[in-house]
């Protein structure tokens, strides 16, 4: 016996043909028992989504509470299906679902996890196999919309506020969830715009700190709001106050306006930079003095011209300084006194005469003589020596130290 086999398997190590022909025959073989036999086998189908049918809830007005992606986004299924179908076992061929149908009330609930498979095969285990959800009642709400802005524009371009067409959105989820809401965000940046748009841009959801809430614990997509924004050059100009004051010629006989001035003395303006090119100042409404008699304050408005827009909310203070006509009259050699002298001290002027300018209005000026002329050095408090002494005058009532001019405003004074 153990001869013969000796012989046999001898053949086979020599004998090319018959290997050949055993690997052909195991093949066969192989190909029947797929073919014919199909066998089962085990897989794992992972990262199947997880579909939960809410209408049964809404048609009871009842809502998940919590983002359902959080409560459970996939799960692992285990499935046996035959040898023939493995190649066409995919993610596309396993479906994942909880049956809320059952649910009619609020509260807390843990569920099945239950799976089906489109191929031949079976379902084994799901995993994982449970959910807990919590329900609420459905409330639905509006709530503010409001803008907010980050970032800057680039220099020499002004952004104006944005203007929203929606202001307000309906959110709507489960009570515990929209109470939280308390208002939703649109965040518009600015940075490195240098045109302005018209589009629409989604919104966040805020609570009452400021938080973001996670938009996927509602039932439906936040609509998005139509956001406008104009971004435009800019630059920055002098008011002209001046040529907005009219009948500065016409004022009361006898006066004249003498100064105009105004806060703010510039503004920064904003328009197409074609229009911007144009303008060197931004006038005021005009304003008529026409027989006015005394200086006055006033607010105005800016005039711009159509296209451009003062960027400032604070309106032009404008001061209109009327006076009498002025008169100068001089006063040649007026003798320059000395006052508070140390007692025992003498002192020499190098100029002991002035000339004295007066300018003051008309009937002011007419109503000085000579003797209301009085300037002089102050030598209170100075020792023997040489000073520069300032020349200061007795100011006459109804005039200031600014009515009076001296030829010299200051003298050598040797006290000894």
């Amino acid at each position: 016996m153990k001869t013969a086999l000796k012989w046999i398997w001898d053949g086979f190590k020599s004998n090319t043909l018959m290997k050949i022909i055993a690997v052909l025959f195991a093949v066969i073989l192989w190909s029947y028992v797929i073919s014919i036999i199909n066998p089962e086998r085990v897989r794992v189908v992972s990262d199947v989504p997880v579909t939960l049918d809410i209408s049964h809830l809404s048609n009871k007005d009842l809502e998940i509470s919590n983002s359902l992606s959080e409560l459970l986004d996939s799960v692992n299924v285990k499935v046996k299906v035959k040898q023939s179908e493995v190649k066409s076992l995919s993610v596309n061929n396993v479906s994942a679902y909880v049956d809320l149908s059952r649910i009619n009330d609020v509260g807390d609930y843990t569920l099945d996890v239950q799976a089906t498979l489109n191929l031949d095969g079976k379902v084994l285990e799901v995993s994982p196999n449970k959910i807990k959800v919590h329900v609420e009642y459905h409330m639905s709400k509006q709530v503010p919309v409001i803008v907010k802005t980050t970032g800057s524009v680039p220099n020499g371009y002004y952004a104006s506020e944005p203007e929203i067409l929606t202001t307000t959105v309906d959110v709507k989820g489960a009570r515990n969830d929209v109470q939280k809401v308390a208002s939703a965000v649109c965040n518009v940046d600015l940075t490195g715009l240098t045109e302005g748009f018209s589009r629409n841009m989604d919104v966040e959801l805020l609570d009452a700190d400021g938080n973001v809430i996670d938009k996927s614990l509602f039932t439906e997509d936040l609509p998005s709001v139509i956001v406008k924004l104009n971004v435009l050059p800019m630059k920055t100009v002098p008011v002209d106050a001046e040529n907005s004051i009219v009948g500065q010629d016409e004022v009361a006989p006898g006066c004249e306006v003498s100064e105009i001035s105004c806060k703010p003395q510039k503004v920064a303006i904003a328009g197409s930079a074609d229009v911007l090119a144009g303008i060197s100042k931004i006038g005021l409404t005009p304003y008529s003095v026409s027989g006015k008699s005394a200086s006055e304050a006033v607010v105005l408005e800016y005039a711009p011209p159509e296209g451009v827009t003062v960027l400032t909310n604070q309106k032009a203070e404008v001061y209109i300084t009327i006076r009498e006509v002025m008169k100068t009259k001089t006063y040649k050699d007026v003798a320059l006194k000395t006052k508070d002298l140390a007692a025992g001290l003498h002192a020499d002027l190098s100029n002991p005469m002035v000339d004295v300018t007066v300018m003051a209005g008309v009937s002011e000026v007419s109503r000085l003589s000579r003797s209301d002329i009085v300037p002089y050095v102050d030598l209170d408090g100075y020792t023997p020596g040489t000073y520069s002494v300032e020349v200061m005058f007795e100011i006459p009532k109804g005039f200031s130290e600014e009515n009076f001019t001296a030829s010299a405003g200051t003298v050598t004074v040797t006290i000894y």
